[in-house]
């Protein structure tokens, strides 16, 4: 019995899921009667079934084959990219910890060459202070030379 067959006769209050102590079911939609808009409809689609034929025929007849070979590549692109954005965090990730070792590395070798620092400084001092000490000594010996010189 195709679509028309609906049509001919008035569906019975069982088709329509109604008991006989029930009231007529209302469309929400139209807020009519079913039972007068379902032979409504049924003439409706009848009339349009050559129409539906050809939409259907033309939904058919899409590549989707290609649809869904189109959307599996995007899936296995759309993988691999997120594997390579994981594989790029990790590289960053480990970018920082050697910055950061680097950094802890710089002032490290900044305190060490603030030590050197003060350490040249002071042997500098000390090596001024030596100087200073030889120079007086030679002083003090060519007075003493001079002095002897003078005495004999």
């Amino acid at each position: 019995m195709g679509l028309v067959g609906l049509v001919e006769g008035n569906p019975s209050k069982r088709e329509l899921g109604e008991s006989s102590a029930s009231l007529p079911k209302i469309l929400p939609v139209t807020g009519e009667p079913i039972h007068h808009t379902i032979p409504l409809l049924a003439t409706r689609i009848a009339r349009h079934e050559d129409r539906l034929n050809d939409i259907v025929n033309v939904i058919n007849g899409l590549p989707c084959g290609h649809i869904t070979e189109d959307v599996n590549n995007l899936i296995i692109g759309q993988t691999a990219v997120k594997s390579k954005v994981e594989q790029m965090k990790t590289e960053f990730s480990d970018s920082m910890e050697f910055i950061a070792a680097l950094c802890s590395a710089n002032v490290a070798m900044g305190d060490v060459l603030t030590s050197f620092d003060h350490e040249l400084e002071q042997i500098s001092a000390q090596n001024f202070s030596l100087r200073r000490a030889i120079q007086e000594s030679y002083a003090r010996e060519r007075t003493r030379d001079n002095h002897r010189d003078l005495d004999h």
